[in-house]
């Protein structure tokens, strides 16, 4: 009898220790992001230029793509990529991607895919309900925001990633330099 009381004992001491180890292990958390949000990480961001020269199409839409070797398989899926388009009037501004620009008769659409290392991007004018696409004339300008850890979908419940300046001030963009 003894034994038995002594073996059930300790069972009852393992079963309370271990309750005690799953209990403190699911309050731990994972190491704060840079922006101090768990496990949100700032991983890359730089402006790619896209010359008259770099878009292949039609009246239909030109397209084309960058080399982007930080939207890794990790990036893709478990991450976000953000690309806004610079504009070069007074007052620039960057606008998140797709953009649709309506001007009376003309729309004016921008878009991209992002692939394990590149991201295509799409250009297109539309006159009246017709494609009518011009050839690029001149030098377009894109920001590409790559972060870790979180979802595009994730990260537009915390911020309003189409406001630039809401994104780069949650990842303390200007604390980095752009490539």
């Amino acid at each position: 009898m003894k034994t038995n009381r002594i073996h059930t004992g300790s069972a009852l001491a393992r079963i309370v220790a271990l309750i005690f180890v799953v209990i403190l292990l699911s309050q731990c958390r994972g190491p704060k992001g840079d922006n101090g949000i768990d496990g949100i990480h700032y991983t890359h961001s730089a402006i790619y230029d896209v010359n008259a020269s770099g878009w292949t199409g039609d009246t239909n839409g030109y397209s084309a793509t960058l080399n982007v070797p930080e939207i890794t398989d990790d990036i893709y899926y478990n991450g976000a990529v953000l690309v806004y388009r610079l504009i070069e009037t007074d007052p620039k501004s960057f606008n998140m991607l797709p953009y649709t620009y309506v001007d009376n008769s003309d729309a004016i659409y921008f878009d991209y895919d992002a692939f394990v290392g590149s991201i295509d991007l799409l250009y297109k004018v539309m006159w009246n309900g017709v494609n009518s696409t011009p050839a690029p004339e001149s030098k377009m300008s894109f920001k590409v925001v790559i972060i870790e850890g979180i979802s595009l979908d994730g990260l537009n419940k915390i911020i309003d990633t189409k406001n630039f300046t809401a994104v780069t001030s949650f990842l303390d963009l200007d604390r980095y330099p752009v490539k």
